[in-house]
């Protein structure tokens, strides 16, 4: 039933970034930070039965972190307002690939332990 309500959420997050336009939901730096400092936080707390929660919690603090990133990085180029838009809607998406990632592996986590 878990991975039922897992694809459930993976297929409305891509059924709604499709409508718009989905390259606008890609940005593989932001992907790599969340998902590298998720591993690194994993590994870090050293519980392996607890694995999929913890790699979940650390996909949302790392997409905070990448938040922050995103905003020291626009006010430092000093972004004009035609390129501010944008700037600040891929600083969002640290945030975004951490919240998701924090759901299904919330998912995957409770299907392994049952």
């Amino acid at each position: 039933m878990r991975i039922i309500g897992v694809l459930i959420i993976i297929g409305i997050v891509a059924g709604t970034t499709m409508t718009i336009d989905y390259k606008k939901f890609i940005d593989m730096p932001s992907l790599l930070l969340v998902l590298g400092g998720a591993i690194g936080y994993a590994l870090a707390k050293g519980s392996p039965k607890d694995f999929f929660r913890n790699f979940g919690d650390g996909s949302v603090y790392m997409g905070w972190i990448g938040l922050i990133i995103g905003i020291i990085m626009i006010g430092n180029h000093h972004a004009d307002n035609e390129k501010i838009g944008p700037a600040i809607s891929i600083a969002f998406l640290p945030i975004f690939y951490g919240y998701l990632i924090r759901l299904i592996s919330y998912g995957l986590e409770k299907v392994k332990n049952t």
